[in-house]
């Protein structure tokens, strides 16, 4: 048996591209070993269409109107439109805002200095007191700018685009698991229609059997005990097989919801697990767990974070604003008269003094997020640690098992046919047929099931080691 060394990564720079230095795993994470030990098989080129290695034309059209139709890909992606939103509206803050303001008002004064109503109270007539009436109109275009000396909106700005960029790498990762799901589940499929076949074939096993008793009964030579036998025999694999049927349609229905379509019991798929499998190269470059999109995700929202405490801070110091205006103001005919030209223009500064601790509140709940995002990073990391090392394991006992399986079936099928033979020459019992008959086709099942976990395993570890691969040999 041959094994091939995976040196671990020393240092987990998780994306070139990143705006600040990568967190280094020794520095959070202790004890991490030196080399993964694997046993593989002989090694092909893996494309980042992994699922194209199945060699399965109708797992390929499924995974594609699946990619195409799913509802839930379809609101992860809406989900990444609102972080770009957020994170054009994190920007906006850097500049100017500019807003047009008009406004119309009339307004009157008299001599008596209060409302004609009341001059009657005083002893004034009316026709003593003289009216003026003014009316006033104003159109003017005015600016903000908060000036940002301290780098507070910088640090917002900087903070919506990791939330961002935190964002698409969730997606990625979101409909690569998905699509891995949807695969185990078209195999799922695969599985529970080789189950069903298993079940009829053993009911009619079960049948030959049944008939055979039937017709010795009639003649006298088996006792009715003997054939009730044989009938409890038949009415079990009837019911095995309602049950296998059932569960076969169940799993349909559900990959049809995934892509979309009504629910029926209808879905073209093949009936036999595929030849070609997923394989891994004989020797994993160490850091290709940094590729991981969930990882990189985690890394950017723990950036994120840092940036919001940054922010955070700043609001606690003052703020300076840039304010101005210009327009005209006058009646309606002299409004577009330069003649009644206004402008303003001025500087702003507001420090906090007061606000009931809200600040300091805010800058408290920002520093704890920015543990909490330390802690999910080291949390995602120990777990694609984790899924590695079990992926490794689980794939060298499911080849193992799978072998012994297939023996198995190879001696289960000589003992029932040996034995079904000596059945029908009067020498072996109901029982030893019926003992022959389940064990040959509880192994087969054995067999659907572990081509099922073996699948679905190479599956977890691709997914683990953050996809397929594109390498020269």
């Amino acid at each position: 048996m041959k094994y091939y060394a995976l040196i671990l990564v020393s240092t987990l720079s998780l994306i070139s591209c990143a705006s600040k230095a990568a967190i280094e795993p020794e520095s959070i994470v202790n004890n991490i070993p030196e080399d993964w030990a694997i046993d593989t098989p002989i090694t092909i080129n893996i494309s980042d269409i992994w699922w194209n290695e199945f060699q399965d034309e109708k797992l390929n059209q499924f995974l594609s109107q699946f990619l195409d139709q799913n509802i839930n890909l379809e609101q992860a992606m809406l989900n990444t439109r609102i972080a770009k939103q957020a994170s054009v509206i994190s920007t906006s803050t850097l500049f100017p805002s500019l807003g047009i303001r008009a406004s119309a008002g009339e307004s009157e004064q008299n001599s008596a200095g209060f409302p004609p109503i009341f001059s009657a109270l005083f002893g004034e007539q009316s026709d003593e007191i003289t009216t003026f009436n003014q009316e006033n109109y104003s159109l003017s275009l005015n600016t903000q700018w908060e000036i940002d000396l301290w780098g507070k909106m910088r640090q917002g700005r900087l903070a919506g685009k990791q939330q961002y960029l935190a964002a698409q790498y969730n997606y990625t990762y979101y409909q690569f698991s998905l699509t891995s799901e949807a695969t185990k589940l078209y195999f799922s499929i695969i599985e529970a229609k080789q189950l069903t076949d298993n079940a009829q074939q053993k009911y009619n096993n079960a049948k030959i059997i049944f008939d055979l008793y039937t017709s010795r009964y009639n003649k006298g030579i088996i006792s009715l005990k003997a054939l009730q036998q044989s009938e409890l025999m038949l009415n079990l694999a009837k019911s095995d097989l309602e049950n296998k049927k059932s569960t076969s349609t169940s799993l349909v229905r559900e990959a049809k919801v995934l892509i979309k379509e009504y629910p029926n019991s209808t879905l073209d798929t093949s009936t036999e697990f595929p030849k070609s499998i997923p394989n891994i190269p004989e020797v994993i470059p160490a850091d290709i767990i940094k590729r991981r999109p969930d990882l990189i995700a985690s890394q950017y929202s723990l950036l994120a974070s840092k940036a919001l405490n940054k922010q955070a801070m700043r609001s606690l110091y003052p703020s300076f604003s840039l304010v101005g205006s210009t327009g005209t103001s006058s009646n309606i005919q002299d409004l577009l008269n330069d003649d009644f030209s206004v402008w303003s223009a001025g500087l702003n500064l507001l420090s906090p003094i007061f606000n009931g601790g809200k600040l300091i509140a805010n800058k408290k709940i920002a520093k704890t997020n920015q543990e909490i995002a330390m802690l999910e990073f080291v949390d995602n990391l120990l777990t694609a640690y984790k899924e590695v090392e079990s992926g490794l394991e689980f794939d060298r006992t499911t080849q193992l098992s799978l072998n012994l399986l297939k023996d198995n079936i190879m001696l289960s099928k000589s003992i029932y046919k040996t034995t079904f033979d000596e059945f029908a020459k009067g020498v072996a019992s109901i029982e030893d047929v019926i003992n022959a008959n389940n064990a040959l086709f509880d192994n087969k099942n054995m067999l659907a099931t572990t081509e099922r976990i073996r699948i679905e395993q190479r599956i977890n570890l691709i997914l683990a080691l953050g996809g397929g691969f594109n390498y020269k040999r």
